[in-house]
């Protein structure tokens, strides 16, 4: 009797502790005080990286081993440079002298030359990328500044194209030549929104190498359809006068089929001086 009296107890004891401790009996009928769950770290806002640039386009990524290259800084006028900033027109320079980002739409964010390195400053924006096979790219630059001392606005741009190197030879005949891609026509000043290349044509001249009766239609501003003209143009270089300037090289990878990329600088009757590129691609 003794025994099962103390074994009573004994049980009730237990319950007891049980119950104190929230312990015991069906864990869906315990009473328990609710807590907070542990909060999350809050969302952090992505990290910058001053390597970045902003871009707008996609442009392939040119092959070599060599590369042809122009390069028209933001300041290029009817008259040349009239600021700061370098023009770059190079016949052929190792594809390692520049520096094309895949990641960034396969922009151009070194041109140089064994002389001449321009590098767009980081946080920069390119502007118009364009291309064709592995054998030619551009874009603009703007809304940034870079290494030559350059500065532009989103309204402003430096415009350049890099392409496989191709040397013409001295023939007999001539080839037609019509627009393949283009940057957008800008403003000098910036005083207006970049405008639209048209369109573009040109002769070229197999025995002498020239291009002649350019000619092209701009819109930008106040100014609609306007012509730009040159009877001769090189296809090599630059020139500089006459109201008008341009930087020219040939590009691509069949001498029959030449690609020639030309910067140019002019002034518009409303806008001013404006600048832009253009690559024209010629065949029989």
């Amino acid at each position: 009797m003794f025994a099962k009296k103390f074994k009573a107890i004994a049980v009730a004891l237990l319950a007891v502790a049980l119950a104190a401790c929230g312990g015991g009996g069906n864990s869906a009928g315990s009473s328990q005080t609710a807590t907070n769950p542990p909060q999350a770290n809050p969302p952090q806002a992505p990290a910058q990286n001053n390597a970045e640039w902003t871009f707008a386009g996609s442009a392939p990524m040119v092959s070599g081993p060599n590369v042809a290259v122009v390069f028209a800084p933001a300041t290029l006028s009817s008259t040349g440079v009239t600021g700061s900033g370098s023009t770059i027109s190079a016949a052929s320079e190792p594809l390692r002298s520049e520096v094309q980002q895949s990641s960034y739409g396969g922009a151009f964010t070194t041109i140089g030359t064994s002389a001449l390195s321009i590098s767009l400053t980081p946080g920069s924006t390119i502007s118009d990328l364009n291309g064709a096979g592995g054998y030619v790219a551009i874009g603009r630059w703007n809304h940034g500044s870079d290494s030559s001392g350059g500065n532009y606005t989103a309204n402003q741009g430096a415009h350049y194209a890099v392409g496989t190197s191709l040397t013409l030879s001295p023939g007999t005949g001539s080839l037609a030549c019509s627009n393949l891609m283009a940057t957008s026509p800008t403003s000098v000043t910036g005083s207006v929104a970049p405008g639209t290349l048209v369109s573009a044509s040109a002769t070229l001249d197999l025995t002498t190498l020239t291009l002649t009766n350019f000619s092209e239609t701009v819109t930008i501003g106040a100014d609609k359809q306007a012509p730009i003209t040159a009877a001769t143009v090189p296809t090599g270089g630059g020139q500089f006068g006459g109201g008008l300037s341009f930087l020219v090289r040939t590009m691509g990878s069949d001498s029959t089929k030449p690609l020639v990329a030309i910067a140019y600088g002019a002034r518009l009757p409303n806008t001013g001086d404006i600048n832009g590129l253009v690559v024209l691609s010629c065949h029989s």
